[in-house]
């Protein structure tokens, strides 16, 4: 077991950690106590014993999922297939999730989003984007404003033993961003006005998870391991005119739709627990994409 955990800390603290997060696998039966009412263990409305406070609870927390590069591509006749340099994806965001019978979670976030694509300049007419800018060669960069963001999802707790814990969870991620500006070198910059986009992402994990007690009675570490299967989609946008400094003409600038271009994706991380009330998860994702994910809650 110490091998283990060695292993998991390795990945999340070396190298470049890798859309959505895929959380704990266990995270809907963690939290068993609330601040202000403290669960017996009994679930059973035909028991005695049962009390309402079993059945139901709420958690709050932070939510910050930090992609570093989304792997994305064009999705346009002639240009399938064809990769983006770079999709930073980053979102902060509140959480709120309803528990059911320490098995269930139905849970959504709240918050701010920020993306920022990248072109490499040698690929950017020719082989990526052959309409974007019309031919703009000179441009690497279009950042979007930062704006709202909403997720919904689902994560089901499937089968215990002991500190082993499998579960399945999905998610449901959108937002509507305005193109910001237009950067390359020399700081050359096109802003834009009303040219909004619209972002989103589904995703389904399965993983695993065991507990493990520390010294400290209260205090718990839980390593998992979750692969997962998403889809991302950015709807293209006419950019409308943009100036083209190699050739001092002015010209028109497309956006087109944007995939992800791998499907499948792993994710590893951990969670420490407090007196099953209050827990802080950190994850890192690969394969589809590379991100960063942080979260925070504690239960009622």
């Amino acid at each position: 077991m110490k091998k283990l955990v060695v292993t998991l800390l390795t990945i999340l603290t070396c190298g470049a950690v890798q859309a959505l997060p895929v959380g704990n696998p266990g995270e809907a039966s963690l939290f068993t106590n609330g601040i202000f009412c403290e669960s017996n263990g009994c679930c059973d409305f035909c028991d005695p014993c049962f009390s309402w406070c079993d059945a139901w609870s709420i958690r709050v927390g932070f939510y910050g999922n930090y992609v570093f590069n989304r792997h994305l591509e064009v999705d346009r006749n002639g240009d399938e297939g064809k990769d983006i340099e770079h999709a930073e994806i980053y979102t902060n965001a509140g959480y709120i999730a309803l528990n059911l019978c320490d098995r269930f979670d139905i849970f959504a976030t709240l918050g701010s989003t920020t993306i920022e694509l990248g072109f490499d300049d040698r690929v950017l007419t020719n082989e990526i984007l052959a309409d974007f800018a019309g031919g703009l060669t000179t441009f690497d960069t279009l950042r979007f404003e930062p704006t709202f963001s909403w997720s919904v999802g689902g994560r089901a707790t499937l089968w215990e033993c002991d500190c082993f814990t499998v579960g399945l969870e999905g998610e449901y991620f959108r937002t509507n961003p305005n193109a910001d500006y237009l950067v390359g070198f020399a700081n050359a910059l096109v802003s834009f006005e009303d040219r909004s986009v619209t972002y989103s992402e589904w995703q389904v994990g399965f993983g695993a998870s065991y507990t493990i007690a520390t010294s400290c009675p209260n205090l718990a570490f839980v390593p998992y391991l979750a692969v997962k299967w998403s889809g991302a989609k950015l709807e293209g946008v006419d950019l409308g005119q943009l100036f083209d400094i190699a050739d001092a003409d002015v010209v028109n600038g497309e956006l087109p739709n944007l995939n992800n271009k791998k499907l499948w994706g792993y994710a590893v991380g951990t969670s420490f627990t407090l007196c099953d009330v209050a827990g802080v998860t950190v994850e890192g994702r690969f394969g589809d994409e590379k991100a960063l994910y942080v979260n925070g809650q504690f239960r009622f």
